[in-house]
């Protein structure tokens, strides 16, 4: 079973098998992330040969070739298989079972182990959608809306900016993490906090939800635990 994460790419080292179109958009990708990339290939797209950078590696060989192939895959932190032959998969898949590295086959959303999503930013906010190989049409699709609604929603933002400070404010003063569980949907939860929010005065948010946490801390309001965050 799939689950979505984070992770932090830099420094780690992706292998990518097919140096045409799909394999130059891993590599590009994974580059951007601050990862080491060796493309294993052929043949190179154009713009992979004009991709100059040092953390960037060209292989020219065969993916069949397994005294070139498994001292690649034990580099990997990630193996990408871009190419159309599925018995590559099985190949590499063979290979990397004695080996710690994930794949990612993005010619067979059944079998890969990672799944690289379509990703959307928007002031700091960060998703990605996947509908794990049914259709990158729709994927794409559900990540434009997303953004489209965040930049329609500018109190989402605010709420982020707001909250954000809280956290940091928080984490300065020490307060155990137990209360400062509580203290987020607390002060979230409060009515004035979530006017000054709402209306965009995120500095006097900012004061207020500091007024709060004293109150709190000192004993002189009583928590009375919320879980609901949507806007009114």
């Amino acid at each position: 079973m799939r689950i979505p994460l984070y992770i932090e790419m830099r420094g780690k080292n992706v292998l990518i098998i097919g140096g045409g179109g799909v394999g130059t958009v891993r590599a590009k990708k994974f580059l951007n992330a601050g990862a080491n990339v060796k493309v294993l290939s052929m043949e190179f797209s154009e713009e992979l040969k004009e991709l100059k950078n040092e953390r960037l590696e060209l292989i020219k060989g065969d993916v069949y070739d397994r005294r070139l192939l498994e001292p690649l895959i034990e580099w990997a932190n990630i193996v990408t298989v871009a190419i159309a032959d599925l018995n590559a998969n099985k190949f590499v898949k063979e290979i990397s079972k004695r080996k710690k590295c994930f794949l990612n086959f993005a010619n067979d959303s059944d079998e890969t182990e990672v799944v690289v999503p379509f990703e959307g930013e928007f002031e700091g906010i960060r998703f990605s959608v996947t509908t794990e190989g049914k259709s990158g049409i729709v994927a794409r699709m559900v990540r434009d809306s997303i953004l489209d609604m965040l930049r329609k929603d500018d109190k989402v933002v605010y709420f982020l900016k707001s909250m954000e400070f809280l956290k940091r404010y928080m984490k300065s003063e020490n307060i155990p993490v137990d209360t400062r569980m509580k203290l987020y949907f607390e002060i979230s939860s409060d009515k004035e906090f979530r006017e000054l929010v709402n209306k965009g005065d995120v500095a006097k948010a900012k004061e207020l939800a500091k007024f709060l946490v004293k109150e709190y801390v000192e004993g002189r309001r009583n928590f009375k635990v919320k879980d609901n965050l949507s806007f009114g």
